[in-house]
Formats: C-alpha cells, structure tokens, sequence
C-alpha cells in the first residue's frame, strides 16, 4: 500500500477511479432524486386520469396539462383507447412502438401501485418520464394508464452536474497532485536521510570500534612491551570507549526525543543561579584550554524564567561544548542575553571558524558535519539534540554565522 501512495502512477488511477465512480454514483443519485420528485409532481395526475377511465371515460391528457403523451393498456397489454392527442408533443409514431416499451411495466407498477422511470423510445427526441398507475374498478385492477413528459429538464440537470462535477474533479486533482508531488519528494527525502543515518551511525560506531580492536590485538600479541608506550594505548582504549559510549548515549537520547515526542515539566527558575552554574562548570575548563569565557552584565541579572533546569543545562551545555570545539587558542566565548516583556534570549558567541552560509541549514540534522570545519570531536548528534530540547520546551533555536568570523547561538526561554 505504501508503495503503491508513493507512485504517482497509482495515484492518479486511484483518482480516475474515483471520478468513475463519482460519476456514475452521481447520475444514479440526480436520476432517482429526479424520479422521486416527478412521481411527487404527476401522481395526483395520473391517478385523476386513471379514476376516470375506471368510470369508463375516455379521458384526453389535453383536458389536463400540457405537454404529455398518455397509453393506457388492459392486463393483457391491449391498448384501451383514449381521445387522440393532436397537439406538438404527439409524434407519428406506431403504437406498437409504445406497446412494446410500456406494457413490460404492467406488473411492476400493479405490484407497486405508483411506478416512474426513464424510458427511451424510439421516434421521441428524448427519453421520457414515463408514470404509471393501475385502473381500479370495483376493487379490481383492470388496466394501467402510463403518462409520459419529456425529460428535458433532467438533461440540464445531469449536463450541469456533469460540468460541475468535472470541473471540480480537475481542479481537485491539480491541488491533489500538487501536494501527493511534494509528498513523495519528502518521502524520497525522509528515506534518503534514514539511509545517510544508517551509513553514518554505521561508521560512527565502526571508528572507535576499529581502534580499540587494533590496540588491545596489538597489546595481546605482546608487541609493546615500552611501559610508557603501553599506557599510552590504554589511554587511547579508554577515550574510545567514552567516545563510544557518549554516541550511544546520544543516539538513544536523541531517538527517545524524536520518537516520544517528550514535553518536560517546567518550574520557576532563578536565571542567576543557571547563570551560576555555567559559569562554574565552564570558567576552569575555558582557562585550561587557554581561551576567555565571558559572561556580560545583562546575563547576570535576568528576571526569573519559567523552564525545565535540567534541560536548559543541558542545552547550554551543548551549545558551549561546539563552540570550545572551534576556537582557536586564545579565542573568547561570550554569554549574554536580551530580556523582552514576555521571554528572555540567550546568545552563545565565539570567534571561531564560523559556519560556511552553504552549511547553516543543515546544522540541526543528525550526524551532519561541515566539510570546512570537520574534525574527529563530537558524534554529530549534539545540535540535534538541542534542536530537539527547544521543541520540548516549546522554545526558538537559531544559528548565525559567517566563515572565518566566529558563530553566535541563540535561544529563548519563556519569563515566570
């Protein structure tokens, strides 16, 4: 079945089936509505006309209403005459013709009692609507009279609803294949990029994998036997376990995110002590690494928000660790923030590399890295899990940048 929705071949069978079906299902419905209203309209009529000539009255439809054709017939299909119609809408036709197209009706309508259909016969411009109803004398039916009306005005109705209907139909499918186009581009889309996950965690998970493989078969065979060259490789095993183990961790976090669509509890939060907390974390580090973390004056005097702590740590985390990744020695990562009537917004800026404008779009997607800014940090999964943080909070994440200029992240968060 999904096969079939994502081909737009089968698609558009599916719609011409169902203009078929419309079609047909509608001139059904127009005609029995039609016959429905006709029967209402010329049964007093007919019955009248049927009352006399049960009284033996040879009753002439010209008396009554114009333009009609009116047959009447006995139970054994025999014409029971009647005054001769001379005006437009008798034409010269046999009465065999007529016999042979009405008297089939006779026992429907004795069964039914009041009886209406379409009926073409030959010689009339169009079909007619033919009415029926039995001549009654003394409580037994002797006959059946049988009015016929041109049927001209359910032509018009039916050429309209076809008009309608087709123009309706095609507009329809116009904006139906519009957006069946646009999703099966996104279809293609989403599976190529379930396919550049796979290769990607695949060779993610393959990296560490690889090297730890290589130094412990290395260390087993006995070929190191440099104490200090030795512990060397058990450094590099147990950073690659952690690397290993922080992308598992990513992954899972990251599809429990995505997949369940979580929405966290929020609180009253002092902005100070977030603030506090950051810079706690983050001040040592920043001076090991020999770069200038700074917070302004405005960061540290915001108004009390309305969040979720861990999260709001955890995005800033995130968004701190990419940027310490790419700045230079001696480069500098601001915190500062602008406070607005009903929210806060948090900027995150370095001096870094920057991002390439080609990049910028796709900053948020799993796994993605920058050609220009590649390096072996990170699993590719951090940004999109901040991506991911923001939704849950219902808050904005953005990113600006230029090449060789440095980055600035930014966010929002809701005031208490």
């Amino acid at each position: 079945m999904k096969k079939f929705v994502s081909n737009k071949k089968g698609i558009y069978i599916a719609i011409l089936l169902c203009f078929i079906l419309g079609h047909l299902g509608g001139t059904y419905a127009i005609k029995q509505i039609f016959l429905n209203y006709k029967l209402k309209d010329l049964f007093p009529l007919v019955s009248i006309i049927a009352a006399d000539m049960a009284e033996g009255a040879k009753n002439t439809i010209s008396k009554k209403a114009d333009p009609f054709i009116l047959k009447a017939y006995d139970l054994n299909g025999n014409e029971i005459e009647t005054e001769e119609e001379k005006g437009p809408v008798l034409f010269d036709i046999d009465p065999e013709v007529f016999k042979n197209a009405l008297t089939e009706y006779i026992p429907q309508v004795l069964i039914e009692n009041k009886w209406a259909e379409f009926k073409n016969i030959s010689g009339l411009p169009s079909k007619s609507v033919v009415v029926g109803t039995p001549i009654v004398r003394n409580g037994k039916a002797t006959g059946v009279v049988f009015l016929l009306e041109p049927s001209s005005e359910f032509q018009a109705v039916l050429n309209g609803f076809y008009l309608v209907f087709t123009a309706t139909l095609l507009l329809g499918t116009m904006v139906i294949g519009y957006f069946l186009s646009s999703y099966v581009k996104e279809m293609k889309l989403l599976e190529n990029v379930r396919r550049d996950y796979i290769t990607n965690i695949s060779h993610e998970l393959k990296s560490p994998i690889t090297s730890i493989r290589a130094l412990t078969e290395t260390l087993a065979d006995g070929m190191i036997q440099n104490e200090e060259k030795k512990n060397n490789y058990y450094s590099i095993i147990l950073t690659e376990c952690a690397r290993l183990q922080r992308l598992i961790g990513d992954v899972l976090e990251l599809s429990k995110m995505q997949y369940k669509k979580e929405f966290w509890d929020k609180q009253k939060l002092s902005s100070n002590e977030l603030i506090a907390f950051i810079v706690s974390k983050y001040s040592l580090l920043a001076d090991e690494m020999g770069l200038a973390f700074e917070i302004s004056d405005r960061a540290k005097n915001l108004p009390d928000v309305y969040s979720n702590w861990d999260k709001i740590i955890q995005l800033l985390s995130i968004i701190i660790d990419n940027a310490m990744k790419f700045v230079h020695e001696d480069g500098k990562i601001t915190l500062d923030a602008t406070i607005h009537s009903k929210y806060i917004t948090i900027f995150v800026s370095d001096n870094g590399t920057g991002i390439a404008e080609e990049d910028l779009t796709y900053m948020f997607e799993r796994f993605y890295k920058s050609e220009k800014s590649h390096n072996g940090n990170g699993s590719g999964l951090g940004l999109s899990i901040a991506r991911e943080i923001v939704n849950g909070l219902g808050e904005k994440l953005e990113v600006k940048s230029r090449w060789g200029e440095g980055t600035m992240f930014l966010f929002t968060i809701r005031r208490f």
